[in-house]
């Protein structure tokens, strides 16, 4: 009898659990809409990748979007679940994104 696995959902964590230099996609975020639009304005979405410059718990956290620096205040990052990256080029994630 064979067995199937299913693959496992992939790992999310919120912002201010990665290190300096992870690369990342947003997941979801538990964000009033009015946040999430002005993210949204930034260039930070379901849809995008970034690399983290800073992150901690207690310090705001400063992320890479293309050409562009974000500074997030720690509560801000803390209700952003991203899912990491394992590569270098910030298309290998974008094509797993969900659609608009």
């Amino acid at each position: 009898m064979a067995s199937t696995v299913s693959d496992p959902l992939p790992i999310r964590l919120p912002l201010t659990q990665l290190k300096r230099g992870d690369r990342a996609m947003v997941a979801d975020s538990s964000l009033s809409d009015e946040d999430r639009a002005v993210l949204r304005a930034m260039g930070l979405d379901e849809r995008c990748t970034f690399t983290v410059c800073r992150a901690s718990a207690g310090g705001p956290c400063i992320i890479q979007l293309d050409a562009t620096r974000l500074g997030l205040s720690p509560d801000l990052a803390k209700r952003i679940m991203t899912r990491p990256c394992e590569c270098p080029s910030a298309d290998c994630c974008a094509q797993d994104a969900p659609k608009p």
